[in-house]
């Protein structure tokens, strides 16, 4: 097309209104002829500088907790520290140390074939109970002819005549322990000389004579009793040597068992005596 030429509205003036609308239609129609003849799209422009950095933003909302982890392995393990101070010693345990006796068992059963008396053991057709190896009892007898009478096998006697143990087996009695010397506190050695006359007669070697046979008291063979002489002090000593007055663990605390020790000062020693656990 060529050139837009002069805008000149020849209508008259009465239809200039009509004459405004075809110029408003003329512009609209060249104005969209121009848009749908446009070219191909330029290359986008270079990349302007960065701006500055805004301002943060509001924290938002905590997530969800994740799944627990595995245990980890075990750490090695560290060295042995050093060994601590001893503390002072605890308070004294109170009350008795021991517990308190058991009920007596029930009685033995025994076939004997006589009467017990109060110083008799139980011999004659002695029932036996348990295995052949086992020593069923300790019997008491008075001499060689109620030992002989007891029937049973693998067991001990004690003869008081003699203060010996013995053993029965196939063989017979043997004695299982030497023959020792017992110390008795009811018989006094023989004297010597005059002693026991009631006169202290220094020539022959007497320090006291009180013309008796106690050997409990102060007077013992014409000498001065004193601790180490074999025999206990009556009210003075509570053992001397071998001689504990008849004492025994078992009478000595009582629900013990063990041995009696004499201390060098004629005194007692329990330390030896033990209760069943």
């Amino acid at each position: 097309p060529g050139q837009e030429g002069p805008k000149v509205c020849v209508l008259p003036s009465t239809n200039r209104f009509l004459c405004r609308v075809a110029s408003y239609w003329r512009t609209a129609v060249i104005h969209i002829w121009h848009s749908t003849n446009k070219g191909s799209i330029g290359l986008p422009g270079m990349l302007g500088q960065k701006g500055e950095q805004g301002p943060n933003g509001e924290p938002g909302v905590p997530g969800k907790r994740g799944p627990i982890g595995r245990p980890g392995k075990r750490g090695k393990q560290g060295q042995t520290g050093d060994t601590g101070i001893m503390g002072p010693p605890g308070p004294p345990a109170s009350g008795n140390t021991h517990g308190e006796k058991g009920l007596p068992g029930p009685p033995g059963r025994c076939d004997c074939s006589s009467i017990l008396g109060a110083n008799n053991a139980p011999f004659g057709s002695y029932t036996q109970r348990g295995g052949p190896s086992k020593v069923p009892a300790i019997f008491v007898v008075n001499s060689e002819e109620e030992m002989g009478r007891l029937n049973v096998d693998n067991t001990i006697a004690f003869r008081k005549d003699q203060r010996m143990l013995y053993f029965k087996d196939k063989d017979g009695w043997k004695s299982i322990q030497p023959f020792q010397p017992f110390q008795s506190t009811e018989k006094v050695p023989d004297r010597v000389g005059v002693c026991g006359d009631g006169k202290v007669q220094a020539q022959h070697g007497e320090e006291c004579d009180d013309g008796n046979q106690i050997v409990t008291d102060a007077c013992l063979n014409c000498k001065w009793a004193y601790c180490g002489d074999g025999y206990r002090h009556e009210g003075m000593e509570e053992c001397d040597g071998k001689d504990f007055g008849y004492q025994t663990c078992k009478s000595y605390l009582p629900g013990s068992f063990g041995q009696l020790r004499c201390t060098d000062s004629c005194l007692i020693d329990s330390t030896g005596c033990k209760y069943f656990t």
